[in-house]
């Protein structure tokens, strides 16, 4: 069945925040221009103080340079509405229930409601609890299916506060009504991943320890913190990147196949995989885990003893047949000399006389992948030169594919949780990288300073 055929009511708690107002309203707005939201749908906003739809919209034309179809605007106007809610008042959620209840009858059978908690990390055990004592969790009367949550990242801050968050959730959530968002999994290219290891035998029997020497997956930004200095003081590279989007990009490229390219065996060959992986000891940390922080971060913060990494570099295994002897490395930070996030596969090299060859996967800043091969130069002699085959989206396919959050959005409306992460997923990677954050968090003699700018490459390196 179409899923746009299906009513949908999308309650947005923080719409008037700043996730909101760059990346869910918009995608809103681009998937109604594309006829791809239900033909009959309306969103609700959860904000703590008052607020009007005209103040919610009044700068969007802006937001997209001024190409804007004002009809499209009004549509997704109209459909909008605004509840005041204190996410900390119990009783405030009996009488969200009864806003969202009337909305949800007023579209019709079948209505497909969906909450998204577009809200600071530590108000997601407070807002969820609420909901579900409050019976938001539950299905009503005119609704086929249970309601689903969408949650933002960070799922927790360790081990620890995950379990709780999890436990927290599953009192009152099924595990298929949770969607724990990464952005990054609904990229282009992280989807193509997928496609391209399993749709394409060429690469099937090599994909191994036997052929494959070593993954290095990046996520470089050239950007520092951006005037984000108490998130990112109570975050850092290790825990904003590292541990979610990276972590899932390993994944999906060492998993095993699955028996089905769907929601529920591709989290279970994520799974798998990622429970696999071996955590850094404690004594194997300093060797195994590399910190750094641009030179201007600690003024920017207004704290001159920070110890919070914008710079880490993890090296992992993978204890499995198939994997056991490929390092993996996993690099994240910010200020650095390029803005890339990509996936290298270095094969192993022939002999000593040869140059490995490389697959790449670019997810940004633009998408596309690369294979290099070893080639003949032109001439008398038998040199040898890598040259590369690249497949670019844009060149293939033109500029009209989804953002992001317009994948993430669809695929919530559709029920396909592919790209959302399971409990045993979260917990699974907060557990490899546990050991780190803490001896981290007992002392910051390690931290190495690097210039803005600096090469991702001469960090750490000896």
């Amino acid at each position: 069945m179409d899923y746009r055929n299906t009513p949908l009511l999308l309650i947005i708690f923080g719409i008037t925040g700043d996730l909101a107002h760059r990346k869910i309203l918009p995608a809103l707005y681009r998937l109604l221009e594309r006829d791809d939201l239900p033909k009959k749908f309306a969103v609700i906003g959860v904000t703590r103080q008052a607020y009007s739809t005209d103040m919610l919209y009044s700068d969007f034309t802006e937001r997209f340079d001024g190409n804007v179809d004002p009809v499209i605007l009004d549509r997704l106007r109209s459909a909008t509405s605004i509840s005041t809610l204190d996410m900390t008042d119990s009783a405030s959620y009996a009488d969200l229930r009864d806003t969202v209840s009337s909305a949800s009858a007023a579209l019709g059978e079948h209505t497909n409601r969906i909450y998204y908690l577009s809200i600071p990390a530590q108000a997601f055990s407070t807002v969820i609890t609420h909901l579900g004592s409050a019976g938001h969790s539950e299905r009503f009367a005119n609704e086929s299916l249970p309601p689903r949550l969408l949650i933002e990242k960070p799922f927790g801050y360790d081990t620890a506060s995950a379990q709780l968050l999890v436990d927290a959730a599953a009192n009152y959530f099924s595990e298929s009504q949770l969607y724990r968002i990464d952005h990054y999994l609904a990229k282009e290219t992280a989807q193509n991943i997928l496609v391209f290891r399993f749709h394409n035998p060429l690469f099937r029997s090599i994909w191994n320890a036997r052929h494959i020497d070593r993954i290095h997956i990046t996520a470089y930004e050239t950007i520092g913190i951006e005037g984000r200095g108490h998130f990112y003081e109570q975050t850092g590279a290790l825990r904003d990147i590292v541990q979610s989007h990276l972590l899932q990009l390993m994944a999906l490229i060492t998993m095993e196949q699955p028996a089905k390219l769907d929601g529920e065996n591709i989290r279970r060959s994520k799974r798998r995989l990622l429970e696999s992986v071996s955590p850094i000891a404690a004594e194997n940390v300093a060797m195994r885990a590399t910190r750094g922080q641009y030179d201007s971060y600690r003024e920017e913060v207004d704290n001159p003893s920070s110890a919070t990494e914008t710079f880490a570099r993890l090296q992992l295994d993978i204890d499995n047949e198939q994997w056991r002897g490929t390092m993996i490395e996993l690099e994240a930070g910010k200020a650095l000399s390029s803005r890339e996030s990509c996936i290298t596969v270095h094969f192993r090299s022939m002999d000593d006389n040869t140059d490995s060859n490389t697959l790449i996967f670019r997810l940004q800043p633009q998408e596309g992948i690369t294979l290099t091969l070893e080639a003949k130069t032109p001439g008398l002699s038998n040199d040898t030169q890598g040259v590369n085959m690249a497949f670019d989206y844009t060149e293939s396919f033109g500029e009209a594919r989804a953002e992001a959050y317009e994948r993430v959005i669809v695929d919530a409306i559709r029920g396909d949780q592919s790209l959302f992460l399971s409990s045993e997923e979260v917990m699974a990677c907060w557990k490899i990288v546990e050991n780190v954050l803490e001896a981290w968090q007992r002392t910051g003699d390690d931290i190495i300073l690097y210039e803005l700018g600096a090469d991702p490459s001469t960090i750490g390196r000896t």
